[in-house]
């Protein structure tokens, strides 16, 4: 601590704890805070003044678990600082500042904490986005002692600079204190001058222009680094977000960290910022249940003076599927705190909000045509559709059910009369949950209509005032009950991936999005398991008015990109054959852009490079290195998925390793080696801080794990120089194949060799004479993906039901003797009066009159059947429902239907027994 600090204001703080953190210093209890998304402050100047040093203890009590509905971190995930003031200072995110036109009002709260009242003047300079001072204007104060006051500013500039998307000039407010000609204390913040308009037919206006919010929603975490997201990779998401078209950001369903709101005031990114999920519980251990009452609005006036002066906030969000009168306060509150913005929210106390949001009931068939007009609407989750990146699907997916559930569905055709595509990731008979499955990158796997259809409405519906899809990136969480639970572990609804690779959707939107020329192709063009001649679909995205596609230099013909939403993709029905796929855009009959992507061969190396900014010359830095496995020619292998293994020369390390997979659950955080997925692995390095150069060796043994065209095996090092100079290393590899260690004695690597199934490679790297790495890799039938022969290919079933072994269950168990139930087995009460059974079932639609369908089975001897209570969200539906007598117990199987009502986002469903035991329960279902 440096003597400087005594005698003036001090104060610790913390960007973001979570959850339930407590502060002390010096063992004296600061204060607590529960919302693991909020920034706090606490004042240690007492503490400063009385002591030589200063010990932060912060404890962080996220022991009750699961404390939201996807992954949130735990503990310090952002920046902490020390803040060193005068006596006399401005206050703690005290300043706010609003613009309209060319004018500037600004308040400045200022804190006296001496004991004596004192006489302060107020200077305030607006600088321009080029350091230059273009108008000051000054005040007097008087403050009490231990007291604050407001002083309100208005200034003019002279045709100020707009802050707008492709222009965000930032302008500078510069608070300075002074007394007596002696200055005390200075506060900077940045702002921009942008006029905005909401309007119920046309949506809103930025400085006089009708900008549709094309927008995502983000979660917190990224990947393989967690929550605690690097400043650098949280600019490079934002910025790759809005290479892909993207202008808008909703923060679901949280508060970010203060640099997101930093950077998309850099980059021109409109912010929806978003306070809260529940007002009430919605997680079994989350704020709202215990928290949000007796917190909400420090939390929400916390946040809103944090966040106010950032330009590219543009609207209030403050809640996500949820409900209660308590919306009302809450956009009361808010307007109090900044009048200058509108509040929307999730769906949740629809009738208090300024702008009317709804999540996935805005995707229905014919929502639009009952949508009043009395407010500006937002889909603020919309759209819904899956993929995983390098999978494909020609068969269409529905999550609920096809075009005839409830009518809302709007209707995919398929691609093909058959599936074209084979490959998958589990045998079927291994498949954990009918919901483990992986869903297509063609835009053809949804909750009720394609990205496409939602680019179309948003562009042709002037009411539709934006759409914010769900995701933009693929995150950590959510994966139960939409993806059926381990290995799966992330949600995979982004437009890129959980390692920040894009899918085919980033170029989709990019073509529709951006003006720039560009082609992409998909699929990739290499089939081993699909047969001569049969018919791929080949789709080229493209900003051109026309594009040629050419097979092996022979042209396909021309075709020209439509408006409507199944014409955005330019298609040719392909028969396979290996070779060359090249996709040419025209401008005016010129060429601007092209893509070519061709049939590779089976693995044989790895291509290293750098996405986004390479490492600063000095310093702690971060990089993420790109890893493409490749076949002998350079060309991407595109099931790749051999096992890469990382070292670090020079002063860095591994901070985490990623690929992007839904189902790779192995250790991320300063792992050593990772599997490829879809022929792509990351590799996030980071710089200790110390100087020299650093370079990053990656090693791999290469080959098809099934053999499914090839039995050859290649070994694979390069290196990659990351800061300063390449160094040159004398590399030998040393290898076997009989499962022993292998050393110097080893056999030497010199070229590719073959191995028979069954047979786990070795493989020692020597670096200048000394053992470096070791490497391992195993070939067999029970490794790596699936390749099903065309005619035995699993069709994706459609989830359409809750199985017993989905369900929590309090005194009961699952049983599988029997016949005739779905899934693994059915759910046996025993004896038991009072056991329950209980299901989780997310609404992301509107709220709605359904039937529950309960398939049991059983027979009471003396009675025509038996009770149970049905309760919906706590509430009970039915105290006493009959299940009538199947004619045997776990063989024959009945159901019954029930009227329920389905909230908003999360609901529970739980039967539970009202005499000494009941029915066996094998499945739920919601219609």
């Amino acid at each position: 601590m440096s003597d400087d600090w005594k005698g003036r204001h001090v104060e610790v703080a913390f960007d973001g704890v979570y959850m339930n953190s407590t502060v002390w210093a010096n063992g004296k209890r600061l204060g607590t805070r529960p919302y693991g998304w909020s920034s706090f402050a606490y004042d240690i100047s007492e503490l400063v003044d009385s002591a030589d040093a200063i010990t932060i203890a912060v404890r962080v009590d996220n022991d009750k678990q699961p404390s939201a509905r996807w992954y949130t971190g735990s503990g310090i995930y952002a920046h902490t600082w020390i803040d060193v003031k005068d006596k006399i200072h401005v206050a703690h995110d005290g300043v706010f500042v609003r613009t309209s036109g060319d004018t500037v009002t600004l308040d400045a709260e200022v804190r006296n904490t001496t004991d004596v009242p004192k006489s302060v003047d107020v200077e305030v300079s607006i600088v321009d986005p080029s350091g230059k001072a273009v108008t000051t204007q000054t005040k007097s104060l008087e403050i009490n002692s231990d007291g604050k006051q407001v002083s309100d500013f208005e200034l003019q500039v002279s045709d100020p600079a707009r802050w707008d998307l492709d222009t965000p000039h930032l302008y500078s407010a510069i608070v300075r204190l002074s007394s007596g000609g002696q200055t005390l204390d200075s506060a900077t913040t940045r702002f921009g001058f942008r006029d905005i308009q909401w309007k119920p037919d046309t949506g809103m206006w930025l400085n006089g222009k009708n900008v549709k919010l094309r927008g995502v929603c983000n979660h917190q975490d990224a990947g393989a680094l967690g929550a605690a997201v690097p400043d650098k990779i949280l600019r490079f998401r934002i910025e790759q977000l809005k290479a892909m078209g993207c202008n808008a950001i909703r923060t679901s369903h949280n508060p970010q960290t203060p640099l997101f709101y930093d950077i998309c005031d850099e980059v021109g990114m409109l912010v929806m910022d978003e306070i809260f999920d529940g007002w009430k519980k919605k997680a079994a251990h989350d704020y709202g249940r215990y928290h949000f009452r007796d917190w909400w609005q420090r939390d929400l006036s916390d946040w809103i003076r944090r966040d106010r002066n950032h330009p590219s906030v543009v609207i209030w969000s403050v809640g996500n599927e949820t409900s209660g009168a308590v919306g009302a306060d809450l956009v009361e509150l808010c307007h109090k705190l900044d009048p200058t913005r509108p509040v929307t929210s999730g769906h949740s106390g629809s009738q208090w909000m300024d702008v009317y949001g709804v999540n996935g009931g805005s995707e229905r068939v014919g929502w639009f045509d009952n949508l009043k007009t009395d407010r500006v609407f937002i889909g603020t989750e919309n759209t819904h559709t899956w993929q995983v990146r390098g999978y494909y699907r020609t068969k269409t997916w529905y999550r609920d059910g096809g075009p005839d559930v409830n009518k809302s569905v709007h209707e995919i055709p398929d691609l093909t009369e058959t599936e074209v595509f084979t490959h998958d990731w589990i045998r079927e008979a291994d498949r954990g949950h009918r919901k483990q499955v992986f869903n297509s990158s063609y835009d053809n796997a949804t909750v009720r209509t394609t990205a496409r259809h939602n680019i179309e409405q948003l562009r042709d519906i002037p009411r539709f005032a934006g759409s914010f899809r769900w995701t933009g990136h693929d995150y950590i969480g959510e994966a139960s009950y939409v993806h059926g639970g381990w290995p799966f572990k992330a949600f995979m609804g982004g437009a890129i991936d959980l390692a920040n690779f894009e899918k085919d959707l980033f170029y989709l939107y990019q073509s529709q999005w951006t003006d720039g020329p560009m082609v992409h192709i998909l699929p990739h063009w290499t089939h081993p398991k699909v047969e001569a001649r049969t018919n791929i679909p080949v789709w080229v995205y493209s900003t051109c008015s026309e594009v040629e596609l050419f097979l092996d230099g022979r042209s396909l013909g021309k075709q020209q990109p439509g408006s409507k939403w199944n014409e955005m993709q330019c298609q040719w029905m392909v028969p396979w054959t290996p070779g060359q796929l090249k996709a040419v855009g025209y401008n005016d009959g010129k060429a601007v852009a092209e893509k070519t992507i061709r049939t590779a061969e089976a693995p044989a190396k790895i291509a290293l490079s750098v996405d986004g900014e390479p490492l600063s010359s000095d310093g702690k830095d971060i990089v993420q290195v790109r890893v493409t496995t490749t076949d002998e020619t350079g060309e991407m292998y595109p099931y790749g998925e051999n096992r890469t293994f990382f070292k670090v020369i020079g002063p860095g390390r591994i901070r985490a390793l990623g690929n992007g997979s839904p189902v790779d659950v192995e250790k991320h955080f300063r792992a050593e080696s990772r599997i490829a997925f879809y022929g792509l692995t990351r590799g996030y390095v980071e710089a200790t801080g110390e100087p020299g150069d650093i370079a990053l060796v990656a090693s791999c043994i290469l080959g098809e794990k099934k053999q499914i065209t090839s039995n050859k095996v290649h070994i694979d090092t390069q290196v990659l120089a990351l800061r300063g100079d390449a160094p040159h290393p004398s590399i030998e590899v040393f290898y076997t194949t009989d499962g022993s260690e292998p050393s110097p004695e080893s056999t030497p690597y010199t070229g590719d060799f073959s191995v028979p199934l069954g047979t786990t490679v070795k493989a020692l790297v020597m670096v200048n004479g000394k053992p470096f790495q070791r490497l391992h890799e195993r070939f067999a039938a029970d490794e790596g993906f699936v390749w099903n022969n065309p005619s035995d290919a699993p069709v994706a079933t459609v989830p359409g039901s809750e199985q017993a072994e989905d369900a929590e269950l309090s005194g009961a168990k699952i049983k599988s003797q029997g016949k005739g139930f779905h899934g693994k087995g059915y759910i046996d009460f025993g004896q038991s009066q009072g056991a329950y059974v209980q299901w989780y079932q997310e609404n992301d639609g509107d709220v709605r009159q359904a039937e529950l369908v309960i398939r049991y089975s059983g027979k009471h001897p003396k009675r025509p059947g038996r009770y149970i209570k049905l309760s919906v969200n706590d509430r009970v539906v039915k105290d006493r429902l009959l299940l009538p007598n199947t004619r045997n117990w776990g063989n024959d199987w009945k159901t019954v239907r029930v009227p329920i009502r389905i909230g908003r986002g999360a609901n529970t469903i739980r039967l539970t027994t009202v005499e000494n035991g009941g029915m066996y329960i094998d499945e739920i279902s919601i219609e």
